[in-house]
């Protein structure tokens, strides 16, 4: 059994802010956030987000991170949150409405329904886990020939590789890390004020037979859609639908896939002027079998994976149920907090380099009998912290 580390205490000192000025959406990771990728530790917020927003503008290829948006830890939680007493100004609106209300900023910069794949990271009653909304611009199935199948193809199916446009094409991730600033895939970071910074960086496919049932239960995944299967299929398919990825499979989270069906519909209507239903029929919920955590503190560190394996490995075909119980080894998750420690030492240690250089160059030293002192301005301003969960 893991030896649990000490509790933190104070003081809490910055770290690094990632990605740096002049860059917008910064997030500040302070020792205390740091603190928490010992292990036993609960990930918070701060490093959900780092870590996510690290993946997108470094290990994806531009065009890649065009297709992808990713929310923030903290859009979920506002999408939920029970309304305030005085708001008077939205007591007759629906309540798919009012809870649209409350994040219908976040997104004024970006057009979901253009992206392939949306990740809403979740917490609820301190367990994290990751909805991925599927080709959201879709109104059903679209099928293309496998490349892997050498069977015999219908004409129809063939003929459905015609419809496919190339940003239903997989993700291709860049290994070698990319220039921040020629990424541009959607990442939107709400502010407690509602306010949203939207951060531009890029990602990747889906089938038919499960769903939330009728009586509104999510629909277990036994059948698989590993690369054995995979070659059995002569069409590969991409469809609108809802991923649930739980590292703990407990309760069906039918709720999560009716509320962000709900906020599509609801922001459909106010980006596109028309009312269009996301109900099950188009937008399947479906719950993957995925690598499961062996202890009650590392879903926040699977919720982390799951995204990178999704980067990574692309899902070739969106046929439903999903078996991805092997997307990854486990033994890659006992190293997982580690490595994320020392990516955020080795940010820190260039972002303190890059500092002094630039010191350097800004004040360059005077005489020894009258040192020349360059003012600077406003370097106590720091960015505010991002909020911690508890």
């Amino acid at each position: 059994m893991t030896d649990l580390q000490p509790t933190f205490s104070g003081p809490i000192i910055k770290l690094m802010v990632y990605p740096p000025p002049p860059a917008k959406g910064g997030i500040t990771v302070t020792n205390e956030d740091l603190h928490c990728l010992n292990d036993g530790e609960f990930l918070n917020d701060v490093i959900i987000d780092f870590y996510l927003k690290y993946l997108v503008l470094e290990k994806l290829k531009k065009e890649d991170a065009q297709r992808i948006h990713v929310f923030s830890s903290f859009f979920y939680k506002r999408l939920n949150q029970r309304e305030r007493r005085n708001a008077a100004d939205t007591t007759n609106l629906p309540i798919q409405k009012k809870k649209h209300n409350r994040v219908k900023t976040w997104t004024r910069h970006v057009d979901l329904f253009q992206k392939d794949f949306i990740f809403v990271p979740i917490n609820e009653s301190a367990h994290w886990y990751l909805a991925v909304i599927c080709f959201p611009g879709l109104e059903g199935p679209v099928f293309e020939q496998n490349p892997l199948y050498h069977g015999p193809f219908s004409a129809s199916a063939a003929e459905s590789e015609e419809s496919i446009p190339d940003h239903c094409r997989p993700l291709s991730p860049d290994r070698d890390g990319l220039d921040s600033e020629l990424h541009r895939i959607s990442v939107c970071y709400g502010s407690g004020k509602g306010d949203d910074d939207t951060y531009t960086f890029s990602d990747d496919q889906s089938s038919c037979q499960d769903e939330c049932s009728e009586d509104g239960t999510l629909a277990e995944e036994g059948l698989t859609s590993d690369t054995s299967s995979l070659a059995s299929k002569p069409s590969l398919c991409k469809q609108p639908c809802i991923l649930i990825m739980d590292s703990l499979r407990g309760p069906a989270r039918s709720t999560v896939v009716k509320t962000l069906r709900e906020y599509l519909e609801v922001e459909w209507e106010v980006r596109k002027g028309t009312q269009r239903s996301f109900g099950k029929d188009v937008m399947r919920g479906s719950s993957p079998r995925v690598p499961q955590q062996d202890n009650f503190s590392d879903c926040g560190v699977y919720v982390l994976q799951y995204v990178e394996s999704f980067f990574e490995s692309p899902i070739p075909s969106f046929h439903l149920p999903l078996n991805l119980s092997e997307w990854f080894p486990q033994q890659r998750m006992k190293t997982k907090r580690e490595e994320i420690k020392e990516l955020i030492r080795k940010i820190q240690a260039q972002q303190e380099l890059d500092k002094k250089e630039s010191d350097q160059v800004e004040a360059p030293p005077g005489s020894p009998e009258e040192p020349e002192i360059e003012e600077t301005s406003g370097s106590n301003g720091r960015p505010p912290n991002v909020p911690i969960s508890p």
